[in-house]
């Protein structure tokens, strides 16, 4: 079952989404141009599978290619990138803390670097999230030669992130 999410609803996702997050409107434009009758609707701000519209118009084309660079001047927009994740982290609906756990915050997992970086720059709520999916994640937290990883010089297991 589909549960719908409105820029005037729960999460008001693709509302923050356009005040929030530097070239918004052109990565939801581009993808709206690409494939108007799939994605159509986004540009009237309904989000009918919110994991789909974090996936296809934030996590995957913004955030992540954010994280994978170290240019100084991308700070800006990676901190705006955070303020919509914790938004959205501290919204209480179920699906919306669904989406933003598959949608965002698993996608952080590719790497220790991207990994590194999103806990860098994540906020009180987001923070917690990831802490705890690391948590539910152990075999993800190995750093090469077998030990625990760290983030910040913290170790997931022994709850020092919290």
């Amino acid at each position: 079952m589909r549960r719908e999410v409105t820029s005037t609803g729960t999460g008001r996702a693709v509302e923050e989404f356009l005040r929030i997050v530097p070239a918004a409107r052109t990565v939801l434009d581009e993808l709206i141009a690409s494939h108007p009758d799939r994605y159509g609707a986004w540009s009237e701000g309904s989000v009918g599978d919110l994991l789909e519209f974090l996936l296809e118009v934030f996590t995957r084309p913004v955030l992540l290619p954010l994280l994978r660079t170290d240019a100084p001047d991308d700070e800006t927009a990676v901190g705006a990138c955070f303020a919509y994740i914790e938004l959205l982290a501290t919204d209480p609906n179920p699906y919306v803390e669904s989406s933003v756990h598959f949608g965002i915050l698993e996608q952080f997992l590719e790497d220790q670097n991207t990994l590194l970086r999103a806990w860098h720059h994540s906020l009180p709520a987001t923070r917690t999230k990831l802490a705890a999916m690391l948590e539910e994640y152990p075999a993800t937290l190995r750093a090469p030669g077998g030990g625990r990883a760290r983030v910040n010089g913290k170790g997931v297991a022994s709850g020092e992130l919290r």
